[in-house]
């Protein structure tokens, strides 16, 4: 049986405040060298990698991947934020575990990835282990690292000896390319019809869709077809169906419903209404 190649290609960013290694991190992972010298960056560099999944049998992932090394400031930070972090699939927090300030700064560079990419992936990265006592990380860090970031993974890294470093960028790329895996098989599995439906009832929000709405904004659909799949959508709990008026209805999406047009991309359907 012929192998099926789905091609990706993503981006990951490393942030983080200055000097607690992210070029030491991607030099160690790309090119497996470390230099005891250190050099700041300057705005931004960019590191090209190949990653490869093997998702079945017959399916292979093949992602041309970049590795955006960004400069510890937060003033262009705050300033490029949209430039810098748009399009990113994922992203790495580090900081220096011998520098406890850099963890409690992790907060502020989340939450400027997040203004611009939304809920997407992302490890904490408590690099230098080298340099901290055992190579452990004190209780008070760990309180504040889970209240700050729940159900977010954390490894503790060297990019001077290598530990972690490999499985953290392994992990964060698996994370990444099986949440676009399961996006499309959710898409894939959602009728287009039925997310064309969806998209529109989106579209209108509170106001929802009424009957009249739907045969207009669906005309040259049948009609048996379009009510057969706003039906299947109410028994799956995307919609709730208000009776109006006689064989007339007000359609709502659920909370169910919003999700899974954010997950499955069904607002791409939307459907234009009439002018």
């Amino acid at each position: 049986m012929a192998r099926q190649i789905r091609k990706m290609k993503l981006k990951i960013c490393l942030v983080g405040e200055r000097a607690v290694g992210k070029t030491s991190l991607l030099q160690r992972y790309v090119f497996n060298r470390f230099d005891e010298a250190y050099t700041g960056t300057l705005g931004s560099k960019l590191y090209l990698i190949s990653f490869s999944k093997h998702v079945s049998t017959t399916e292979i992932v093949e992602a041309q991947v970049g590795l955006f090394d960004f400069m510890g400031e937060h003033a262009p930070r705050d300033a490029f934020r949209d430039a810098m972090f748009w399009g990113a699939h994922g992203f790495l927090a580090v900081a220096d575990l011998s520098r406890p300030q850099t963890v409690r700064q992790l907060p502020s560079w989340v939450n400027a990835v997040r203004y611009v990419t939304g809920e997407i992936p992302f490890t904490v990265l408590l690099n230098k282990a080298d340099l901290a006592p055992q190579g452990a990380v004190p209780p008070e860090e760990t309180k504040f690292l889970l209240q700050s970031f729940p159900d977010v993974p954390f490894m503790i890294t060297s990019a001077k000896t290598s530990d972690g470093v490999a499985k953290a960028f392994q992990q964060l790329l698996e994370r990444i390319v099986n949440g676009i895996l399961s996006r499309s098989i959710e898409r894939a599995q959602l009728n287009v019809l039925a997310g064309r439906v969806l998209g529109f009832a989106h579209k209108r929000g509170t106001v929802g869709v009424t009957t009249n709405d739907l045969l207009v904004a669906f005309r040259g659909v049948d009609y048996g077809a379009l009510m057969t799949e706003v039906h299947a959508l109410e028994r799956l709990g995307y919609i709730t169906l208000e009776p109006i008026g006689p064989n007339k209805f007000r359609l709502v999406l659920t909370p169910v419903g919003e999700a899974t047009i954010v997950k499955s991309g069904a607002e791409e359907y939307v459907v234009e209404e009439p002018t």
